[in-house]
């Protein structure tokens, strides 16, 4: 049988772009990366990570941070210590739980008491589904990653679950021409569901976010009775 190969392509997000959001191919604000002629466990944290990251002093406030979220429009900002080491993070879920439920005036929060820490890291050789595995076993969804010893981008579990159709896709057409799969794969996603933020291990996708089962049934309930 002749050798068939398949390609896919990957591309890096500019600083303007959310952490939060993968930037699908064809658009303008694209940075391109190299193309893969690769198995889908091949595919590495550095192709999908954001770049560069944000980083805030341990003396700054939350008010400081919650301006740069939004001026960068991402969702998590890196702490960096006095040596210029990464010794939090801080989310917009730090923001709400550790101060905005507690009533506290964010201007008189300093970033050192409402990070996050230690910071889970992650090689920008690691493979997507290494990535993936680390998430889950920390239960986190953002990790900062490591090359050659620096800090050089942040990659979040919404990064891994877009480009999972892709890899998924790939591994299909492989198998429709005769080549055998990888890996065998589930056909559940892991990962927190966007609307309760809740760890599960069979994630549904609708509309574009991705859902635990629960939360799936109650939108689709909800879509019924309207």
């Amino acid at each position: 049988m002749p050798t068939v190969w398949m390609l896919i392509t990957f591309c890096r997000r500019a600083a303007s772009d959310s952490h939060e959001d993968f930037i699908q191919v064809g658009s303008l604000r694209l940075l391109p990366l190299s193309v893969h002629e690769t198995e889908p466990e091949e595919v590495v944290v550095r192709d999908i990570m954001s770049r560069p990251v944000i980083t805030v002093k341990e003396s700054d406030t939350a008010a400081d941070v919650a301006k740069l979220m939004a001026k960068h429009n991402i969702g998590c900002v890196l702490v960096s210590g006095k040596k210029g080491e990464t010794v939090g993070i801080v989310t917009e879920r730090d923001i709400v739980q550790r101060i905005a439920a507690k009533n506290l005036l964010p201007s008189k929060v300093t970033v050192a008491d409402s990070m996050s820490k230690p910071v889970i890291t992650i090689q920008s050789k690691a493979t997507v589904t290494e990535a993936a595995k680390l998430m889950n076993h920390q239960k986190v969804r953002r990790l900062a990653v490591i090359e050659d010893g620096k800090l050089s981008g942040v990659l979040t579990m919404k990064d891994i679950l877009e480009v999972t159709p892709a890899i998924i896709d790939l591994a299909s057409e492989k198998t429709r021409v005769g080549m055998p799969r990888p890996r065998p794969s589930r056909s559940n996603l892991s990962g927190y569901c966007d609307e309760c933020e809740m760890w599960s291990d069979s994630l549904v996708q609708k509309d574009g976010i991705f859902l635990c089962q629960d939360c799936a049934k109650e939108l689709g309930s909800a879509e019924e009775e309207s």
